[in-house]
C-alpha cells in the first residue's frame, strides 16, 4: 500500500503540467516568494534533484522550518524540481529541506523523495488533467450501504460485508470475526436444478448496511451541520466502519468518489479511489457533469450586457411586417446571446440582439455591467456575484472578461434556519484555492453528504466557496447549501484566472499579504424556492 494511504483533506460544510487559460486569463510568471535560510554554507554543485510527493498531502513551507508559514501544498504523485543537488538545510528534517523552483520548501524523506533521473521512485496515483472539464474521474454511488474497503477484500469478505453471493459457496461470519466457508453441493444434482449465480449478485441492505432516508447528496461547502432530528436519518459518524474492520465506511446513495484506477480481487472488480479506498466497481456509475459554460468577453464581439435563456421552451422573436414581435424557434436551454437594446410592445419589455432578434425580458436572465465597491482598486481583479439574478462576472479593473450563470444557496423557508441556506453577502477575498477539496457533512433536512475531491474550490469565508458542481445542471437558479456552484467548464476557467496563481505542480495555495486573493463581491437578495 502506498505511503499516501489514509489521509483525506476535507472541509465539512457547503500533474506535472498545467494548462493555462486562453484570452483574458493571467499566467503565473514568477515563483511564490519564499525565504532561503540566511546561514549555512552554499550547497554543493551538481544537477538539481527532482522532488516526488509520496504522501497524500505535503505542506509547502515559506522557509526551511516546520514552524514557518504554510503557503501551499502538494498531492501524492506530483513531481517538481528542486533548485539544488543537496538540501539547503537539515534543521528539523533529517533528510534535509529542498527549495522548489516554484518557491517554498519541502522536507525530504518524510514528505517527499528527492531523486535523479527519469524513473519515478514510486507508482503515481492519477494526476489532475487540466485539459478536461474535470481534473479527475468521478463516480456516484448507486445504493445505500455500499462499503468502502480499506484494502481489496476477498470474495468471502465481500460476501459478509456486501451480500455478494459466491457461486457454490455459503459464507458465514463467526462470533470471533472469522469467516466460515462451506462448499455447497452441485446445484445440477438437486431436484430444483441449477441456480444461476451472477458475478455481481448482491443481496438487499441488511442491518450491517444502513439505509439512508435523505433527499440527496448535493454537497457544497457551508452546509449547516446538525444532529439528525428524525429517526431513520443516519449521520456520517454512523456510516464509519468499526476499528480494525476491512470496511472503512459505508456510502449512501448519491455519495461521490474520485477514481484512481480499477483493480481486480478474486472474481470481482473494484475502483481504487484517490483517498485510497476500494469500492465495488458495479456499485458506482461515472458522472461527467453539465456541458454548460459561460461567455468570455473580449470587449468587442462580446461585451456586457448579455442574456441567457433559462428554459428549453423559451422562444425567440423576430419583427413582423407590422413591426411587432413574431414568435420564432426556441434556441435552447442556457443559450447565450448578445444584447443590442430594448423595446416595448404592448407593455411587454423585450431585449434585442444585433442580428435583429428579440427575447421577452421576463423570459431571460440579463447580465449588465456593474461598478465595484470602493475598496476594490482600479486595476484589481474581482468577481461579482448577483444573488438575485444568479449570475457571476469576472472583472479586471473595470473591464468585464467573463460572464456566466451560477447556483448559490437555496432559500426554501426564510423562517427556518435549516431551510435557509443562502450565500453570505459582502466583500471578501479568496482565502485559499484548491485544485480539489473533499466536502462532507450532516444536514438535519437533507441528511449526510460526501463528495470526494470537489474540483476547483476557492474559499472566501469560512467554509463558503466558489467551486465546480458536476452533479446538477440548474445554473441560473439557487441550488446549493450556501456555496457558489459553477459548471465544470466555468469553474476551471475561474480557477485558472483567479489569483494568486497556482504554481505548477501544486494542489493548493494560500494567499498572503504580498499575494492576496482575488476580491469577491456578493450582493442582492436570493429568491425563495
Amino acid at each position: 500500500m502506498l505511503a499516501w494511504t489514509g489521509v483525506v483533506v476535507s472541509f465539512s460544510g457547503c500533474g506535472e503540467s498545467t494548462t493555462r487559460p486562453d484570452a483574458g486569463h493571467r499566467v503565473a510568471t514568477a515563483p511564490v516568494d519564499a525565504g532561503r535560510p540566511d546561514a549555512g554554507p552554499p550547497p554543493p554543485s551538481g544537477p538539481p534533484k527532482r522532488i516526488f510527493s509520496k504522501r497524500f498531502v505535503i505542506n509547502v513551507r515559506a522557509r526551511a522550518d516546520r514552524e514557518s508559514e504554510r503557503i501551499g501544498y502538494l498531492r501524492a504523485g506530483s513531481v517538481l524540481q528542486a533548485t539544488t543537488a543537496s538540501p539547503v538545510s537539515t534543521a528539523g528534517c533529517r533528510g534535509g529541506w529542498f527549495e522548489l523552483t516554484t518557491g517554498g520548501f519541502v522536507c525530504n524523506g518524510l514528505d517527499v523523495l528527492a531523486f535523479e533521473g527519469r524513473r519515478l521512485p514510486e507508482r503515481r496515483p492519477a494526476q489532475p488533467d487540466f485539459e478536461a472539464p474535470l481534473p479527475y474521474r468521478f463516480a456516484r454511488t448507486r445504493r445505500d450501504g455500499t462499503p468502502m474497503y480499506r484494502r481489496l477484500p476477498s470474495d468471502e469478505e465481500a460476501a459478509i460485508h456486501e451480500g455478494y453471493r459466491i457461486p457454490g459457496v455459503q459464507v458465514t461470519q463467526l462470533p470471533d470475526g472469522g469467516i466460515l466457508r462451506v462448499e455447497l453441493p452441485d446445484p445440477s444434482t438437486t431436484p430444483e436444478g441449477p441456480v444461476p449465480a451472477a458475478a455481481e449478485e448482491i443481496v438487499p441492505p441488511t442491518a450491517a448496511q444502513p439505509a439512508v432516508a435523505r433527499e440527496g447528496a448535493e454537497g457544497s461547502a457551508a452546509e449547516g451541520t446538525a444532529e439528525a432530528e428524525e429517526d431513520g436519518v443516519v449521520t456520517l459518524g454512523q456510516l464509519q466502519g468499526e476499528r480494525g474492520s476491512v470496511v472503512a465506511r459505508r456510502l449512501a446513495q448519491g455519495f461521490i468518489v474520485s477514481l484512481d484506477r480499477d483493480m481486480r480481487a478474486g472474481a470481482r472488480r473494484y475502483w481504487r479511489t484517490l483517498s485510497n479506498g476500494f469500492v465495488p466497481y458495479h456499485g458506482q456509475v461515472e458522472v461527467r457533469g453539465s456541458a454548460f459554460h459561460g461567455q468570455p468577453l473580449d470587449g468587442e464581439t462580446w461585451a456586457l450586457p448579455v442574456g441567457f435563456v433559462m428554459s428549453s421552451r423559451t422562444p425567440s422573436y423576430t419583427h413582423g411586417r407590422d413591426g411587432r414581435p413574431r414568435r420564432g424557434r426556441a434556441p435552447g436551454y442556457h443559450h447565450v446571446f448578445r444584447i443590442a437594446g430594448e423595446e416595448t410592445h404592448r407593455e411587454r419589455a423585450f431585449v434585442t440582439t444585433p442580428e435583429g432578434g428579440l427575447f421577452a425580458r421576463d423570459d431571460v436572465t440579463v447580465i449588465e455591467a456593474r461598478e465595484p465597491p470602493p475598496e476594490v482598486g482600479l486595476e484589481d481583479a474581482w468577481i461579482d456575484v448577483d444573488l438575485e439574478h444568479q449570475t457571476l462576472v469576472a472583472y479586471e479593473g473595470r473591464r468585464a472578461v467573463f460572464a456566466t450563470l451560477v447556483s448559490t444557496g437555496r432559500v426554501r423557508d426564510p423562517d427556518d434556519p435549516l431551510r435557509d441556506m443562502r450565500t453570505p453577502v459582502g466583500l471578501f477575498r479568496l482565502t485559499s484555492r484548491h485544485v480539489t477539496h473533499t466536502m462532507d457533512g450532516d444536514h438535519a433536512v437533507d441528511g449526510p453528504y460526501s463528495i470526494e475531491d470537489v474540483p476547483y474550490v476557492m474559499y472566501f469565508q469560512l467554509a463558503y466557496a466558489l467551486h465546480s458542481a458536476f452533479w446538477h445542471d440548474g445554473f441560473g437558479r439557487p441550488r446549493s447549501h450556501g456555496c457558489v456552484n459553477l459548471s465544470p467548464l466555468d469553474a476551471r476557467w475561474m480557477f485558472q484566472w483567479a489569483g494568486p496563481p497556482l504554481p505548477q505542480g501544486w494542489h493548493g495555495i494560500y494567499p498572503t499579504a504580498e499575494h492576496p486573493g482575488t476580491w469577491v463581491w456578493i450582493h442582492g437578495e436570493t429568491p425563495e424556492g
